[in-house]
């Protein structure tokens, strides 16, 4: 396998984040009236490259990428503080 679900684990997690915060300053990147559903999306793909990684460190896989992945979890939850902090609850 070779660190198969972790090089999916960790393409995912920069695919989701780049996503899910691109319509956010400085990147600021819009598509019109459905710029909002990217970060639902984006969040999503990351997700589910948080859950490959989870997957590779429970396979004991070789390497040091499961690990850059799992240590992404941190982002991810100050990213749900932002968009609390941003739109109070409503979305």
């Amino acid at each position: 396998m070779n660190g198969k679900y972790s090089k999916y684990s960790l393409f995912l997690v920069i695919i989701g984040i780049f996503i899910a915060y691109m319509i956010f300053p400085p990147l600021n990147i819009t598509f019109g009236k459905w710029s909002m559903i990217a970060i639902p999306i984006g969040f999503a793909i990351y997700i589910t490259g948080v859950i490959l990684g989870l997957i590779a460190f429970i396979k004991k896989e070789k390497g040091i990428i499961k690990y850059i992945s799992l240590l992404s979890i941190s982002l991810g939850i100050l990213y749900v503080f932002f968009l609390i902090f941003i739109f109070s609850g409503e979305m």
